[in-house]
């Protein structure tokens, strides 16, 4: 009786163990990832002049009483596309280097005020041009980040970012020219100084979704706060507004494909 008992232990002890049993394995680490990527920036409020007198000049006096405009900028909404490459030499702790254009086009308004005594032809065709007049501002940011992650091994894989850059644009968010009928143009605000540089931060979350092993997928969402130029006040005889410094908020939701160009290998255990 005890011979074929260890006959039988032998027996187990030596059956391969069943393919659907066999060792578990993690995935792929991603280490350095090409991002592309695209979405769209919401704008907002920049400026806004209650009452700013206005007079059409061709002399260099005015002959008329001045006219009066309420005035208004925004940064409007806009498409995003841009590229990123990020490093991970642990598995959850990585940096970031981003190049985005963000776009923000600015958009004015204006409203005339007076009707008595009435304004000038040439103000309601300036004003009437104006109103819903778009600029384009060209920005383009440039952010470093800092990125934390979770279940970097795993298809999904959430994240959080935070980071530093600047943006970059080309059209001035203090001043203002406008144009009657007979296309003469208007200085009604000037910026003797403009601004092209704005210091921005980053704050964000987004997921990662494994494609396979060399792809991914990403969704990420984000707050971008840039400081630009605003007016605070109606320009006096000189055109110049007083201005100051603002940090503005920009929400951000951007979809786009990872290129997984360095891996550290799936582990058995």
């Amino acid at each position: 009786m005890r011979r074929p008992r260890l006959l039988l232990l032998a027996l187990l002890a030596g059956t391969p163990v069943a393919p659907g049993r066999s060792a578990a394995q993690t995935g792929p680490q991603p280490n350095l990832v090409l991002t592309l990527a695209a979405g769209v920036v919401d704008g907002t409020a920049l400026w806004t002049i209650p009452r700013q007198p206005f007079c059409p000049v061709y002399s260099g006096s005015c002959a008329a009483p001045a006219d009066t405009f309420r005035l208004a900028r925004e940064q409007g909404s806009s498409i995003t596309i841009g590229a990123a490459v990020s490093y991970f030499p642990g598995p959850n702790v990585g940096i970031q280097a981003e190049m985005a254009y963000l776009g923000l086009p600015l958009r004015d308004a204006c409203a005339l005020l007076n009707s008595s005594p009435p304004p000038t032809s040439q103000s309601r065709q300036l004003c009437a041009n104006a109103q819903g007049a778009s600029h384009s501002a060209g920005a383009i940011s440039f952010v470093a980040s800092a990125l934390v992650r979770a279940a970097a091994r795993h298809q999904l894989s959430p994240y959080l970012r935070g980071g530093v850059g600047l943006v970059a644009f080309d059209h001035s968010t203090i001043e203002l020219v406008g144009a009657d009928s007979a296309d003469n143009s208007y200085q009604v605000l000037v910026d003797d100084s403009p601004q092209r540089l704005a210091l921005s931060f980053v704050a964000g979350a987004g997921l990662t979704v494994a494609l396979g092993p060399a792809y991914q997928f990403r969704f990420e969402a984000r707050d971008a706060i840039a400081r630009f130029e605003r007016v605070t006040g109606a320009s006096d005889a000189s055109l110049l507004p007083p201005t100051g410094t603002k940090f503005f908020h920009h929400f951000v939701f951007t979809m786009g494909l990872d290129v997984v160009l360095e891996q550290k290998r799936g582990r058995r255990y």
